[in-house]
């Protein structure tokens, strides 16, 4: 069995190229920023590292991430609000969340339905 990603290794090696690698790539996709900061990537991802456990999904996820946000023209600040989510869900049933969390919505809206969309369709679905 692996030994756990503990908040101390994100800041030796491999964690912290990996961390740093994945902060340049967010900061090349040159989103809005709105008032975002390298420390606010960087910790951001040193986050969901450490949900993960996994530096090749933390990469994939980060990479899926920031494709969709240059493609539908998001914010950094969005970036984050769904790395967020990709940690939250991580090792849940990805279709199963977001069905339960369109169902406790007070109502759906337009918005809601959206980001369903862009969050079902982050990765192909594997037959």
């Amino acid at each position: 069995m692996n030994r756990r990603i503990t908040p101390d290794d994100l800041d030796t090696s491999p964690y912290k190229e990996l961390i740093q690698s994945l902060v340049l790539q967010w900061m090349h996709a040159e989103l809005p920023a709105q008032g975002m900061t390298y420390g606010d990537f960087t910790t951001a991802i040193r986050i969901l590292l450490l949900t993960t456990q996994n530096p090749d999904r933390t990469s994939e996820l980060v990479t899926a991430v920031l494709d969709q946000a240059t493609a539908f023209h998001k914010t950094s600040a969005w970036v984050d609000q769904e790395l967020k989510f990709e940690g939250m869900v991580h090792g849940a049933d990805r279709t199963d969340f977001l069905k339960f969390e369109l169902s406790q919505a007070a109502s759906i809206d337009d918005a809601l339905l959206d980001s369903y969309n862009e969050r079902i369709n982050r990765f192909p679905q594997h037959d």
